[in-house]
C-alpha cells in the first residue's frame, strides 16, 4: 500500500493557480478503492478530485491522475487513526481524572478532544490549501481542448 500508486482518468472541470478539479466517473471499483478519502461526491454518477496541476490544463482536457499510496495512507491516518487514538486516550484519561460519573464524563471528554482536533485540522487545511504537495498529481494530459 505504501509504495503503491493508483491512477485514474478524468476530465478537467476547472483549473486555476496550479490546482485543478478533475471529474472522474463513478465505477464499480469505487466501492473498494482506498483513495476514497481524496474523492468528493459530485452527484450520483461522478466524483471530483482536487489535484496539483503542473501542466496548465484547461477545462475539458482529458487527463490521467496519479495518487501515491503514501499520501493515501497519511490522509487515512489523519482522518481515522488520530481521532481513534484521541478517543481511546480521552477515555483512559477521563477514567483517571473523574471521581463520579466516570463513563459519561470520559466519553464527553473524548468527544471534546476529537472536536478540538477536527477544528484545528480544518483551520490548518484552509490555511495550507496552497501546499499542493499533499494533492494527487496530473501525470499525463491525454487529450487537449483547442
Amino acid at each position: 500500500m505504501y509504495s503503491e500508486e493508483l491512477t485514474e482518468e478524468g476530465i478537467v472541470k476547472e483549473s486555476k493557480d496550479g490546482i485543478a478539479t478533475i471529474v472522474i466517473s463513478n465505477s464499480d471499483s469505487c466501492e473498494e478503492c482506498t483513495a476514497k478519502v481524496y474523492c468528493k461526491p459530485g452527484n450520483s454518477t461522478e466524483r471530483s478530485l482536487i489535484v496539483k496541476d503542473s501542466f496548465g490544463v484547461k477545462s475539458g482536457d482529458r487527463v490521467r491522475v496519479s495518487i501515491k499510496g503514501s499520501k493515501i495512507l497519511s490522509a487515512s491516518f489523519m482522518l481515522y487513526g488520530i481521532p481513534l487514538i484521541l478517543l481511546i486516550g480521552g477515555l483512559f484519561l477521563g477514567m483517571q481524572i473523574f471521581a463520579s460519573n466516570k463513563e459519561l464524563l470520559s466519553t464527553l471528554l473524548s468527544i471534546g478532544i476529537i472536536l478540538i482536533y477536527l477544528f484545528i485540522s480544518y483551520v490548518f487545511s484552509k490555511r495550507s490549501k496552497q501546499n499542493s504537495s499533499l494533492y494527487p498529481e496530473i501525470t499525463v494530459v491525454t487529450k487537449r481542448q483547442v
